[in-house]
């Protein structure tokens, strides 16, 4: 750009010279020869006319580049300032509903607690019965709150990158297993079964602690939508093929309207809210889960159909051993 520049200057100086030059010879020819006036001259002379189209154009030529040389920066820096402006606003507004949500989110069981806890206070706790369900309901919903906090503020260190990045290379199967034998008891309390088909060999490069939390939002939601009238399945698999790791957990619980599927992974989604809140959930598992696929550069994927159940696939790079 500088010497594109350089050059056009150069030319309008040369361009500029030639002219005045040729101006002058002009005059200095009138004075030493009388050749009459100056307006005859330069209707009559070929030389000089051809030379004043030729500077003007050369002139207006390297103007031109000059002029766009300085100017498409300029127009570049405004377009990037309004795109800046655009997602600021954007980013505000998600801001802004994510504060909204999270308060509304927060409240709801800091209310619950503050009312069975004053309820406690007028009397209530005189009466054993009453007094045990209450502190229940007060644990439930404390665990609740916990889970909420903690889940914000994962969210959070992901967005802002602030999370520990100790990049390792994962055997998913490992993993896994080790994650299942965790989840598994609270499985069978439901009565649902855990099942699974892990593949060899299937490594990925990321951190180990983001892929377990990712997988295990993905098999507790899993759990949590299971039909309630019949036994649940849950299965874990994984496969690879030349460049992929694939983890698919499926499930035979209600399964998902595909109406819902363009929201699936915003933050504090539901796609059914009784549910969700009886099984304890924050509303943020498959933020979470989108998120942290996106720092594992991953694709996450789902098949649902009402009735029958639902699959999420996680795809990885694969990473030779």
């Amino acid at each position: 750009m500088r010497k594109r520049f350089l050059l056009a200057s150069v030319g309008i100086t040369i361009c500029n010279v030639v002219l005045l030059l040729f101006v002058m010879s002009y005059f200095i020819s009138i004075e030493s020869n009388n050749h009459g006036s100056a307006f005859s001259f330069m209707l009559n002379n070929r030389y000089f006319g051809i030379t004043m189209i030729v500077c003007v154009v050369c002139s207006g030529v390297f103007s031109l580049l000059i002029y766009n040389q300085i100017m498409k920066p300029v127009h570049r820096l405004q377009e990037q300032m309004v795109k800046t402006t655009e997602e600021n606003k954007k980013a505000e507004q998600i801001r802004s509903e994510f504060v909204a949500n999270v308060t509304h989110e927060l409240k709801t069981p800091l209310t619950s607690i503050a009312g069975f806890i004053e309820t406690l206070q007028d009397g209530a706790a005189e009466n054993p019965e009453i007094r045990n369900k209450f502190i229940d309901i007060i644990a439930i919903e404390t665990s609740r709150l916990e889970r909420l906090i903690e889940d914000v503020l994962v969210l959070s260190e992901i967005e802002n990158k602030k999370a520990s990045i100790d990049i390792v290379t994962i055997d998913t199967k490992e993993s896994l297993i080790n994650l299942i034998s965790t989840i598994e008891p609270i499985a069978n309390g439901k009565n649902i079964t855990i099942e699974t088909r892990l593949a060899e060999h299937c490594y990925i490069e990321g951190n180990v602690d983001r892929f377990i939390q990712m997988m295990m939002n993905l098999i507790e939601n899993a759990i949590k939508y299971s039909k309630e009238d019949q036994e649940g399945k849950v299965l874990v698999s994984s496969y690879m093929d030349q460049n992929k790791v694939y983890v698919q957990i499926s499930d035979n619980g209600i399964g998902i309207s595909e109406e819902h599927f363009g929201r699936l992974f915003e933050r504090f989604y539901r796609v059914d809210k009784s549910r969700t809140k009886k099984g304890g959930g924050t509303g943020l598992g498959l933020s979470i889960v989108k998120h942290i696929a996106f720092l594992f550069n991953a694709e996450v994927n789902v098949k649902s159909k009402l009735g029958e159940g639902t699959t999420f696939t996680v795809i990885f790079n694969r990473r030779e051993e």
